[in-house]
């Protein structure tokens, strides 16, 4: 009989397994194209065709990453209150393209408006990932069910995707949110797995109910929102990028001069520093208008780093970013202020962005 730390090693190894495929998968074109693009500029062609296709690849593997994240329950969560019968009704003319032409769609509202607090855009993740398994197994058509309840829980929200395809027996259901799991004839990857950390992290529950021959539902739990807790969007700035200084902080090399040229591109002044202690000096010598540092570097770490340069410059707006999210950073800010954060892989668009939203945050 397999034992328990057996089923653990296999869940490991087809997770590294399917992580290394799926990275793969990306990183090849990623080359493919930058030697393609680098043919074409050495003999004086263009290669913007090249280079989009570049950074579709790129997308493709931070969107893997995005997944991982959320499997485990660490991605970064940006909270608002969210209508669940909007969110259905904001999706359905996607979940009925996905759908196809052989299955129908119905949506079932509630009365009244079912608030939750959570992630709106990892709550679509979540509903789009439930309706392609649920598109899977009914490869020869059926009903996907969507359906929005309230007070049958004792979390109070509930949000079900239903169909009427093949169904699973126990022991499969019993597997069916580890990651890469494969079912015969369904599709393998982190999109149930993904699913299951979303919900876990928003501090809900997501379980499955099937039978063979019977169908499949998937039915999520989430606490309702306190109605009077509303969480508003912030104030775009409206400021633009000349003459704004930028203090970046960042011990890797290749990010460090990646950044620094997604900057210097959008029109900042970047003030570069290859570690905290090297920015603390920096700071004391040039004028800022905003920090941009790494959370996790050698030496003194992205907060330590921020905290001092504070100690002089008290009111400089700082963003962290790292490719990690459960830094004791990402919990307790600096001081007493929530500090805004960069997961990477980011673009230059998402960068600025949040470079204008910190210059624009009362402080």
């Amino acid at each position: 009989m397999e034992t328990g730390h057996e089923r653990t090693l296999e869940a490991v190894a087809r997770l590294a397994g399917g992580i290394a495929h799926d990275l793969n998968n990306a990183l090849l074109p990623l080359r493919a194209y930058g030697e393609i693009a680098l043919k074409r500029i050495e003999r004086g062609e263009d290669a913007s065709e090249e280079v989009r296709d570049m950074l579709a690849a790129s997308d493709r593997a931070s969107g893997l990453t995005r997944r991982l994240l959320a499997f485990s329950g660490k991605q970064v969560l940006r909270p608002e209150v969210v209508d669940l019968n909007d969110l259905v009704c904001g999706l359905e003319p996607e979940l009925k393209k996905l759908a196809g032409d052989d299955i129908a769609v119905v949506t079932v509202l509630h009365s009244e408006p079912v608030r939750v607090l959570a992630d709106r855009s990892l709550l679509d993740h979540v509903l789009v990932n439930l309706a392609t398994n649920a598109r899977a197994a009914m490869s020869e058509g059926g009903t996907m069910t969507v359906a929005v309840s309230a007070d049958r829980s004792p979390l109070g929200a509930e949000l079900s995707v239903c169909d009427t395809g093949h169904g699973m027996d126990d022991a499969t259901a019993a597997h069916i949110f580890e990651p890469f799991f494969t079912t015969e004839g369904g599709g393998r990857g982190l999109g149930l797995a993904s699913a299951h950390g979303i919900v876990k992290q928003s501090g809900g529950t997501i379980d499955v109910e099937s039978a063979p021959g019977q169908g499949t539902a998937f039915v999520i739990r989430l606490p309702l929102a306190d109605t009077e807790r509303q969480v508003a969007p912030p104030e775009r700035a409206t400021g633009t990028a000349p003459g704004i200084v930028v203090l970046l902080v960042e011990d890797d090399d290749a990010v460090r001069r990646s950044v620094e040229r997604m900057l210097a591109a959008d029109g900042y002044n970047v003030v570069v520093a290859a570690d905290g202690e090297e920015a603390i000096r920096l700071a004391r010598k040039v004028r800022m208008d905003l920090v941009l540092t790494d959370v996790a570097m050698r030496g003194l770490n992205g907060r330590e780093t921020a905290e001092r340069i504070l100690e002089s410059e008290p009111g400089v707006p700082v963003i962290f970013m790292s490719g990690y999210t459960d830094d004791a950073v990402l919990r307790r800010g600096v001081g007493d202020r929530v500090t805004p954060f960069l997961q990477k892989p980011f673009g230059a668009a998402e960068l600025s962005r949040a470079i204008e939203d910190a210059l624009a945050a009362p402080r």
